[in-house]
Order: C-alpha cells, then sequence, then structure tokens
C-alpha cells in the first residue's frame, strides 16, 4: 500500500519516546566480550580521532566524545574527562553524557566544578550525585528569573533527580511549571514544547493554549519523569550500548571523519520552502523551535551556512507565499521563521511551483568556484503534506531537474505518517515528464524569467552525478504529494516526518549526512536530549 521507499534509522540509544514525552528505554549494554582499548586502535584510526578532537567546530569534539564511549579503558576514559573541561558547554554535555553510558565514575569535586546550569542537566540525568547545596547554588538564579526557559531548564534538573516524593522538591517543581505554562508565549511554547513532554505525561503540544488546557487538568498530577540518559547510577560497568559513532568499525569511521572533512569547508545554502497551512501547526512550530540549532550544526560542519525561507499556501488564503532570500545570520533567519504562522488551506492541492519557481530562479544562490576550492553545498528542501496543484507536478518535476544541472539539489520531507498523501492503487496517473501532457507544462514553465541559479560551468565544475534511479516501490505510480519525484529528478530523496521525529534533524541528515546518516541521527538525538 505504501508506495514511497522511505527509509527508517533503526532505534537508537539517545531517541525520545514517541508516547508520553519520556525518554525511549535504553539499549541494553552487550554481554560482557573482550574489552576495546584505546591503544589497540590503527594509526588511522587514532589519527581521524585525533582530528575530531583537535577541531575547532564544537560538532567535532562532541563527535570525537562520542567515538571515545567504544573503548573500555581508562586511557579513553581520561580522554573522556578532558572533554569535560572544554570551552564548549555543548562538548562539556556530550562528555558527561558518554561518560554515565560507559559507566565511568567521577568525583564529586570533578562534577561540581561546572558551573553551566545547561551541562549540570547533563550530568544529573546521567545519574551522578551533586550536592543539594551545589545545585542550589546553580538552580536559584534559574528559578528567581522568570522566565520560562530558565524555569524550563530548573524544572529538568530537579526531575531528573527523581525525589517526586521529596514534598519541598515538589513544591518547587510544581510552582516552576505553572509558572512556565503561564507565562510562555507562542514563540517560548514552540521552543520548550518537546522539553516539558520529556519530563511530564503530556504530550507535545506545540502550541501554549494546548498547554495551559493540558495544566488546568493535570496540575495535581503532572507525571513527572525523570528524562534519564541511564538506566542507573555510573559505577564503573558499561550501562548502555554503544552510539552509533561508536559502534562504527575502524575503517568506517575513518571513512565518516574523512566524510566530515570533505564538507568542512565547503559554505552551504540551503532553502527552506514549508507549507504553511492548518494542517501543518506542529511541523512549522518544530522548524521554529530548531532553526537556530539546525543554523548552529550545519554552520559548525560546513565551511558556514546561508538559508532561505519561504513559507507557502493557497492562492485563495491571505497570503500566498512569503520569501526571504538567504541570509548568513541566525537571528534573521529566526526572525523571518517566526515571522510565518500555519492557517487557511481548506482544499488540499498547495502553491508548491510557485514556491519552487521563486526559490530557484530569483533567490541568489551561491556561484561555482574556481577548482582546486571546493564546490559550495547548494539544497532546497520541500516540507509540507499536500500536492502542487493539478497540473503543476510535472512543472515542479521539470524545476528540481534543470536546478540539479546547475548544482542544487532538492528534497522532500512528507509531513506526518499519513498514508492518505499518497494515491491508491489504480488512481489515475499523472503525466510523467516527456510526455505530451508533461511537456506543454514545462514549455509554460521555459517562459519564467528571473535570475537562475548559478549555470554549470565546466571549467572547474565539480561533476555532478546523475539522480539516482527510484525504487521499485516508486516506479510503480506517482505519489500523491508529488514530493518523491520532484526529489528525485532534483539528484535527492523524500522521507516521511515520522511523529516524534525532528525536522530539524530530518533535514541535517538528508543536506550533509551522505551515507552516514545512522551517525548523524544519532549525533541529533544526543543534541536534542542534552542542548535545548
Amino acid at each position: 500500500m505504501l508506495l514511497i521507499a522511505l527509509t527508517m534509522l533503526l532505534a537508537l540509544p539517545w531517541r525520545c519516546a514517541a508516547h508520553g514525552g519520556g525518554i525511549a528505554p535504553q539499549e541494553a549494554a552487550p554481554p560482557s566480550a573482550a574489552p576495546i582499548q584505546l591503544g589497540d586502535a590503527t594509526p588511522e584510526e587514532s589519527e581521524a580521532l585525533n582530528r575530531l578532537a583537535t577541531s575547532r567546530a564544537w560538532t567535532s569534539r562532541a563527535l570525537a566524545a562520542m567515538r571515545l564511549e567504544r573503548y573500555d579503558c581508562d586511557a579513553s576514559a581520561g580522554r573522556l574527562l578532558s572533554f569535560a573541561g572544554d570551552a564548549s558547554w555543548r562538548v562539556r554535555a556530550y562528555a558527561f553524557a558518554c561518560l554515565a553510558r560507559r559507566g565511568v565514575a567521577i568525583s564529586n569535586e570533578d562534577l561540581e566544578r561546572e558551573r553551566d546550569p545547561r551541562v549540570l542537566r547533563a550530568i544529573v540525568r546521567g545519574r551522578y550525585t551533586v550536592s543539594q547545596q551545589a545545585l542550589d547554588a546553580r538552580l536559584a538564579p534559574l528559578e528567581r528569573s522568570g522566565r520560562p526557559a530558565d524555569g524550563a531548564l530548573a524544572l529538568e534538573i530537579l526531575a531528573a533527580l527523581g525525589r517526586f516524593d521529596d514534598a519541598a522538591i515538589r513544591k518547587r517543581m510544581d510552582e516552576l511549571l505553572r509558572l512556565v505554562i503561564v507565562r510562555m508565549d507562542r514563540t517560548e511554547a514552540g521552543t520548550l514544547s518537546a522539553r516539558l513532554a520529556a519530563i511530564t505525561a503530556a504530550e507535545d503540544f506545540g502550541r501554549e493554549h494546548r498547554w495551559r488546557e493540558w495544566f488546568r487538568k493535570s496540575r495535581r498530577n503532572p507525571g513527572w519523569r525523570e528524562a534519564a540518559l541511564v538506566p542507573a547510577a555510573p559505577a564503573g560497568a558499561r550501562l548502555v550500548a554503544p552510539n552509533k559513532v561508536a559502534s562504527l568499525a575502524p575503517a568506517d569511521f575513518i571513512a565518516f571523519e574523512g566524510y566530515l572533512a570533505s564538507v568542512a569547508d565547503r559554505p552551504m545554502d540551503l532553502a527552506i520552502l514549508i507549507d504553511c497551512t492548518a494542517s501543518m501547526w506542529r511541523e512549522l512550530s518544530d522548524a521554529q523551535s530548531s532553526i537556530t540549532d539546525l543554523v548552529d550544526f550545519l554552520g559548525s560542519v560546513t565551511g558556514g551556512v546561508r538559508i532561505a525561507i519561504i513559507g507557502y499556501r493557497d492562492r485563495t488564503d491571505a497570503w500566498e507565499m512569503r520569501a526571504w532570500d538567504f541570509t548568513a545570520s541566525v537571528a534573521e533567519a529566526e526572525r523571518r521563521l517566526w515571522a510565518l504562522s500555519a492557517e487557511g488551506g481548506g482544499d488540499e492541492p498547495e502553491s508548491v511551483y510557485a514556491a519552487m519557481r521563486q526559490a530557484l530562479t530569483k533567490f541568489s544562490w551561491l556561484p561555482d568556484v574556481r577548482t582546486p576550492a571546493p564546490q559550495p553545498i547548494r539544497a532546497l528542501v520541500l516540507v509540507g503534506d499536500a500536492p502542487p496543484h493539478v497540473g503543476e507536478g510535472t512543472l515542479c518535476v521539470e524545476l528540481a531537474k534543470r536546478a540539479f544541472t546547475r548544482g542544487v539539489r532538492t528534497y522532500g520531507i512528507v509531513a506526518r505518517d499519513k498514508e492518505a498523501n499518497l494515491k491508491e492503487e489504480g488512481s489515475e496517473r499523472v503525466p510523467r515528464p516527456g510526455s505530451p501532457a508533461g511537456s506543454r507544462e514545462v514549455a509554460k514553465d521555459a517562459e519564467d524569467g528571473g535570475t537562475q541559479p548559478p549555470r554549470d560551468a565546466s571549467r572547474g565544475r565539480t561533476p555532478v552525478a546523475p539522480p539516482k534511479a527510484p525504487t521499485p516501490e516508486m516506479r510503480k505510480r506517482p505519489s500523491h504529494t508529488w514530493f518523491p519525484e520532484i526529489a528525485d529528478a532534483g539528484g535527492g530523496r523524500a522521507e516521511i516526518l515520522r511523529e516524534g521525529s525532528s525536522l530539524a534533524a530530518e533535514i541535517a541528515e538528508l543536506t550533509i549526512a551522505d551515507k552516514h546518516r545512522a551517525e548523524f541521527g544519532d549525533f541529533f538525538a544526543a543534541f536534542r536530549l542534552l542542548c535545548r
């Protein structure tokens, strides 16, 4: 019945549970086997690890910490502990999490040296014991500030203690939850929703009014959860199975590090085209709450990223399209995305073609550069749950095909796991590119003007591989949304955004991860738990 061949990541040790907002049960540690020693690593593997560990990018150093979770020796534990003093709070959070998963005991002196409450959250979620005096000193400013974000962070730390029967702790948590929910606005609700859902029995509502409705009904019993990273306190024995980066065979890890190095100096243009009709409110909220994380990550693993944003609806809505060209400013990208809202819709087809035409013919994409400088990464991502207007599906396919010859890859993300987005067997086939009907539609688009994406320049052009052949399931009949066909023509691929998945993670995995999706997926799962 399913018409799109969509790959899903395997269940990951870091992955959040899909229901109830809690943390998924951790994968048990593997049966006792011969310990893996850091000293047994090959010279090539050691060099790859050292390059990550000494990189200027915090993402590379965090991935080095994840790799060190592989080993069972004191030397590797010592290197992990050295990351606990890293200049980046994110790297320190990864280090403490990996130490906890390894089961490495840490002295109170080392634990209480940490001053950043965001890293303290990772420490207590790793079931390390920190004195109440040290905890209260870090929490007091958060509890006094009155800002919903600070209150949510204090809540996460208190919840991780698991002392729900302590009347004093419980009173503080109940009051913090009330203040966070009452005070948060639309933007803060989008940012904090997943975090609140992880420590209560609530769903990830995404909207402030839904949180307030839930609170009125559940304030006496919010269903507090610890959101712990490990099942028990670290005491010397490995507590959970190694993460995906740690599990890579040496040759695969070297290839992974080499891939990271290959994109590190390449600048990136990313255009996000998102359906802003009413049914897309959750995905838009997810994008708004995670755009800073996405830009931070992509900017760290590439030579810098620029973001363009288009929100599109339908021709009969209050507005059909709102578009902003590329910007390198995180704050500006965030402001633009938050200017969008999910409303309208009605009939299903939306202005996908108008949005694609705007992005691919009007925006200022990075041009090709002369060799030996690396070529830019140029990606367009469609996010939606509805097809183009009748007669415009093949136009979108041809736009993507022509953009691909100029170095722009197109990807599709079909919102929600909903088979209604896919045509049933026996549905009337839509004209394919090259058919008489399709050719007439393409001729219409060829008349459009505007600045084209960078043209193919053989003098310095990195050869672009042809689009992959569609999978057998895709070849049977066209999909309802057209996203798989559009992405296939544009040299990319389409995915379904499963419930509980991160849109930012999906965008990063599609556009950057290449053959290393499992490793990037694990990294993002950890990022959502440790760095939001």
